[in-house]
Order: structure tokens, then sequence, then C-alpha cells
């Protein structure tokens, strides 16, 4: 009964975006450029700059909102995607825009009746993709055949998706199921931002920075804590370990954290990026913040820490042959990634190269130039 309610409330859902696109079409679109917002940190002056040029509306998540109205100071109109007047007016804005970038999966999206001349950009949020996701995740493999064809529908939606390498070209094209003329290989713009920052953070310590990122688990991580513990005792003092967990994940006897001189918990909505520049070590397990590593301190180390790995590949599925991509040897135990510290140092320049081809800085610059070829009407 639960699961045909909320088939009802989606075909209902679909139904109202399908005739409030239609009611929204116009004999002309608007030149402006409507910026689907629901990642943080993703984007780092690219509405700031589309700003500079066309007329821009965010249409943001909750998540967002602090984000959205630093925006709406500088004079960007916004609208919160979750309440009933926001979708209206995001769902009037996006069918009547000739541009549309999105940082994430917007289920609407594959409700909107596209008018000619219209182009929707995918401005993912991760720069590589380790785990699977779209038509590959696992997950999505068990749902309905109505649910994966809503899945089908948004993923088709988009004329283009931006990527920073031809290796994150090709896992779009299996997990979207596009084609390679949908790629954009003009970089990923927000590492434009973190080769900047790159450049001034010049300062150097004694101490070695350990920084973890777990990616998100849906259950309470029962490891984190004992496991990482255990990995500050077999350190000695020079080392200092801080650890960032999602904002939605709870960690166990997070006391024992606390009681070491050596380990610092990070408010989960700090910035990723700025523990990222300052780190000597990063270990992640199925995180894309790896790839973000290897193109801002490809002199340091990088260490996988997969301790589930056999479950995650049941539950939610990693990228065929990613384990040879990778700079070093996963790790399944606290003991191994101790060795993989001390081991000699990586070099993560082969790595860097096959993730972060396109990413040199100048990847604003030419998704800008990309975008102005359609506002112009050239192809």
């Amino acid at each position: 009964m639960k699961n045909f309610l909320v088939s009802q409330l989606k075909n209902i859902y679909s139904a109202y975006v399908k005739k409030l696109s239609r009611k929204s079409h116009s004999e002309k679109l608007k030149q402006q450029v409507v910026y689907l917002l629901s990642f943080p940190n993703n984007n780092h002056g690219l509405i700031e700059e589309l700003n500079e040029k066309y007329p821009v509306v965010v249409c943001y998540t909750k998540n967002m909102t602090h984000e959205a109205h630093a925006l709406k100071q500088l004079g960007i109109e916004i609208h919160l995607i979750d309440s009933f007047s926001g979708l209206r007016k995001t769902v009037q804005a996006v069918s009547e825009s000739q541009v549309v970038l999105a940082d994430n999966y917007f289920a609407f999206l594959g409700d909107i009746e596209k008018q000619f001349n219209q182009s929707f950009y995918q401005v993912w949020h991760a720069t590589g993709a380790i785990k699977q996701f779209g038509l590959e995740d696992v997950k999505s493999k068990t749902r309905s055949k109505s649910d994966q064809e809503r899945f089908k529908r948004v993923y088709d939606s988009f004329d283009y998706f931006v990527v920073g390498s031809k290796k994150m070209g090709e896992v779009f094209i299996r997990s979207y199921g596009v084609k390679e003329s949908n790629i954009c290989y003009t970089g990923f713009p927000r590492t434009d931002y973190l080769l900047k920052e790159v450049k001034k953070n010049g300062t150097e310590s004694t101490q070695k920075k350990i920084l973890y990122l777990p990616t998100y688990r849906q259950e309470k991580n029962q490891h984190l804590t004992e496991d990482m513990v255990k990995l500050m005792e077999c350190l000695d003092e020079t080392y200092q370990l801080k650890i960032k967990t999602h904002p939605h994940e709870e960690i166990s006897h997070e006391e024992k954290i606390k009681a070491s001189s050596q380990i610092e918990l990070v408010k989960s909505d700090e910035s990723a990026d700025e523990l990222l520049l300052e780190a000597d070590i990063l270990i992640t397990d199925y995180s894309s913040v790896a790839f973000d590593y290897s193109l801002i301190n490809p002199a340091g180390k990088l260490i996988f820490y997969w301790y589930d790995e056999a479950r995650y590949i049941e539950e939610t599925g990693i990228q065929p042959n990613i384990k040879e991509s990778l700079p070093s040897q996963v790790c399944h135990s606290v003991e191994e990634v101790v060795a993989e510290i001390k081991s000699q140092q990586q070099d993560l320049s082969h790595f860097n190269e096959t993730w972060n081809t396109y990413n040199d800085g100048q990847a604003t610059k030419r998704l800008l130039e990309k975008i102005a070829e359609k506002m112009d009407g050239n192809k």
C-alpha cells in the first residue's frame, strides 16, 4: 500500500511539472542562466562570473540556504526548490531560460518539456568517481521499471556533462547512458579555485598532518572511532589527525576521539577543500576527494582504506578496473594503513594526469566560452 501511494504521489508530481513547464513556454527563450544549486563548495565563483555576463537565477535546496542568500546579496534572483511556490518558480525559470546548469540529480528535470535551443549542463559535484552511480548503482538496478524510466528521463534531459578528463567522461557515458558527443571536456570549474588556493598555501610545519575523509554511510560508522584511535596509537607525536564526516553521519564513542591529543574532530559543515590544502596525508575510501587531493598536492600521500570493500561492492558498487588506476594498494586494516603511512613517498602524477587532465586553472573560462556560443546561437 505504501509503495502504491508513493508511486501515485510521484505521478502527480510529474504531471504537475509537465503542465507547469508547458504553461511557461514563451515564443522566445530568455537569454538567462538558471543554476540548480544543491552541493556545498561546488560553485567557487562560477555563478558570480556567469552573473557578470547574463542574468542568473539560482534555484537551491534547503541545505544551501546560506550560500544562496549570499548570492542574493549580489543581486542574484534565488528560489528555494524545497517549497511549493519555490518549485513552481524553479520550473518556470528552467522552462523559459536558454541555459540551465545543475550540480546534481534533480528529479523534476525529467518532466521539463524542453524547447528548441535550450541547453542543460550537468556540473557534477565530483571531479572523479570511485563508487558507481546512475544506471550502474547497484541499488537503482533493484528499483521498479517506472522508477528506472524516471531516472533515465532525468539523465536524458542533459545535453552536456562537464568533466575534467576522458576517464570521467567514460564514467558518465556508462552511468547515465549518454553519448561521447554529450561530454564537455572543458575541465571542472571548481578546480580553478583549488589551484589558486594552492599557490597561496605555502606554510610549512614540522607536524605531519593526516586528514581522514570517509564517504557517507547510512548506518552508524562503528569502525571510525576504534580504527582512528588505534591508528594514532601506532604513530608518534609528530603526526596529527583531523577527521571530517558527513553532516548526517553518526559517530560511535565520540568521547574517545576527543580524549586523544593527536586527534581533532572537525565540524561536519567545514569545507573539505581547506582541509585538503593543508593535509600531508589523505586517508579516504570511495570519496571523490581523492581526485581533488591529487590535483592540489601531487607530492602528498593518498591512502585508500576499504575495510568494508566486499559489502560496499555488493550494496553500491565501484567503478570497473578502478584499482588499476589508484596510486597505491588498497588497505583493509589499520595495520596496512600504518605501513602505507610509513612507506616511501608516492607518485601521484599518473593518477592525477588520468583524472585531472583538463583541470589546469582555465576550466571556468572554457565553460563560459561554451555557454556564450550557445547564447549567441552558435554550435
